[in-house]
């Protein structure tokens, strides 16, 4: 997207959404990564392959190839491409099962946290306890370490 400086005093809305869609996005990122790295260096500084090894886990848990890398994959424009925060149980358990594969490394990890979850035929009530348990550890161990709550995807907020 493409803005003219001259059209900043009053922006164009669609660019605001984005932009702030992307520094939330961004924030809670690096949040999870430099907790990650404060929670758990030794598996930052292992070797170079657990390093990557970690890194990749990282990256694994949002859509897109992008890593932690600024305006690099395009805006989500349905849920479909929210990832973790998908509204489809399908979509976002990928993403969920390596949120909580980075979690169990944690100190004071929930034990459930040490296993994937699977989708079911009941209504996926395993599935989503076990996001509500991954998202509960993770606002609580993050305000313990920030001192403030994290910033959130907004499926976090409904928690």
């Amino acid at each position: 997207m493409q803005v003219q400086v001259s059209t900043l005093s009053d922006p164009p809305l669609q660019f605001m959404r984005s932009l702030l869609w992307e520094l939330y996005e961004l924030n809670f990122r690096y949040e999870l990564y430099a907790l990650d790295r404060v929670i758990v260096p030794h598996l930052w500084a292992a070797s170079d392959e657990a390093q990557i090894a970690r890194q990749t886990l990282l990256y694994s848990i949002f859509p897109g190839e992008s890593g932690l890398v600024m305006w690099s994959e395009p805006l989500p424009q349905d849920a479909s491409d929210l990832g973790l925060c998908a509204a489809d149980m399908s979509i976002a358990l990928p993403f969920l099962n390596k949120f909580r594969e980075l979690l169990a490394a944690w100190p004071e990890a929930p034990h459930r946290l040490q296993f994937p979850a699977e989708l079911d035929d009941k209504g996926n009530t395993a599935v989503f306890e076990l996001f509500t348990l991954a998202a509960r550890f993770y606002v609580q161990t993050a305000f313990d370490f920030l001192g403030r709550q994290p910033s959130l995807p907004r499926t976090f907020l409904f928690i």
